[in-house]
C-alpha cells in the first residue's frame, strides 16, 4: 500500500455522468461527474483471503501499480491521452481544470480501491478544497481497509457523498473463513462516515447465487444505521453486469430472484431507503 502524499498511481481521469446508485441519500445517479479512478485493490492483494471479487468493472485497475495512466484531453471528446505514473497533484490538478463543464455537478474518487492510497488521497481532497475547486466530491469504496480515527476524521469532512461496496459470499472477494470479518469492516466503515455526516449508502451485486439469507443479515444490520435525523442508511441493490458473456449467462438474476431479494431487504429496510441500481453508462456506451 503507498503512503505518499505527493504523487499517485493513477489508471484514468475522464468526464462522464454517474450510472449507478439509483435514487438513495448518497446517490449520484445521472450526475455530471469528473472520475479519477486509482491503481490498487487490498481485496485484489489478498487482504481477505482471495484475489478480488470477479465481476469488478475495471481489473486492469486493480494491480497497485501501472507505468502509465489515460485521461480525457477535453469533456465528451472520449479523445484519450497517456500520461506516466506516478502523477503528481500539479498535475492532476491541471487535467481536472481541463475537464470542468457548466453541468459538473462533483468529483469522484473510484477505483480499483481509493484508500489503498489514502494519504495521497487526502491530499488531492485538501488541494481541490485550497484551490477553490470546492466540488463535491463522491468516494466509491469497498469500505474495507482498516483506517485510524484520525485518518477518518480528517477525510470525511471533504465528502459529500460515498458508496461502499458489500462484498456477499457470491462475490468471492474473501475466502469462507474470513467472509465475515470482511462484512464487519464494511458495517464499520458505513456507520462511522454516517457518524459523520457523510451521506453514504451501501451497494449490493447481485447475481443468482446471491442467497437470501444474505440479504436478510446485511439489510438488518444496515436497518441499525441511522443519520442523526433518523433516517435509514440507503441499499442499492444492483444485479452483476459481466463482460465474459459466457459468465455472464450463469451468473445473471432472473426476475423472480430479483423480486425475491428486494423483499428480504424490504423486511428491514424502509421502502425509501431502499432502490434498483443498473450500471446506466454501459448501456450508453459511455466512459
Amino acid at each position: 500500500m503507498s503512503n505518499s502524499s505527493s504523487k499517485a498511481y493513477i489508471s484514468e481521469i475522464f468526464s462522464s455522468f454517474q450510472g449507478e446508485g439509483g435514487t438513495v441519500r448518497g446517490s449520484c445517479f445521472g450526475k455530471r461527474q469528473i472520475f479519477i479512478r486509482f491503481f490498487g485493490c487490498n481485496l485484489f492483494m489478498g487482504d481477505y483471503g482471495s484475489s478480488g471479487c470477479y465481476w469488478c468493472d475495471s481489473p486492469h485497475s486493480q494491480a497497485p501499480q501501472q507505468e502509465h495512466f489515460q485521461y480525457e484531453l477535453y469533456p465528451n471528446s472520449q479523445v484519450i491521452k497517456k500520461g506516466k505514473n506516478p502523477i503528481d497533484l500539479p498535475c492532476i490538478i491541471k487535467i481536472i481544470c481541463n475537464l470542468i463543464t457548466p453541468d459538473l455537478h462533483s468529483i469522484s474518487f473510484t477505483g480499483g480501491e481509493p484508500l489503498y492510497q489514502k494519504d495521497f488521497l487526502l491530499a488531492l481532497s485538501e488541494t481541490l478544497n485550497r484551490k477553490g475547486l470546492k466540488y463535491p466530491l463522491y468516494l466509491e469504496t469497498n469500505g474495507s481497509i482498516k483506517l485510524d480515527d484520525k485518518m477518518i476524521k480528517n477525510l470525511a469532512p471533504y465528502f459529500t457523498y460515498c458508496c461502499c461496496d458489500i462484498k456477499d459470499k457470491s462475490s468471492k472477494a474473501a475466502s469462507n473463513e474470513m467472509h465475515d470479518e470482511l462484512i464487519r469492516m464494511e458495517l464499520d466503515f458505513l456507520k462511522k462516515f454516517v457518524a459523520l455526516g457523510v451521506n453514504t449508502f451501501a451497494k449490493l451485486v447481485i447475481t443468482s447465487q446471491t442467497e437470501i439469507k444474505e440479504v436478510e443479515y446485511i439489510s438488518k444490520q444496515l436497518a441499525k444505521i441511522r443519520y442523526s435525523d433518523g433516517h435509514v442508511i440507503g441499499l442499492a441493490l444492483q444485479p452483476v453486469t459481466l463482460i465474459n458473456r459466457n459468465l455472464e449467462k450463469r451468473k445473471e438474476i432472473s426476475l423472480e430472484h430479483l423480486h425475491n431479494l428486494f423483499q428480504a431487504a424490504a423486511a428491514f429496510i424502509p421502502a425509501d431507503s431502499l432502490t434498483l441500481s443498473i450500471q446506466a453508462h454501459k448501456y450508453l456506451n459511455l466512459l
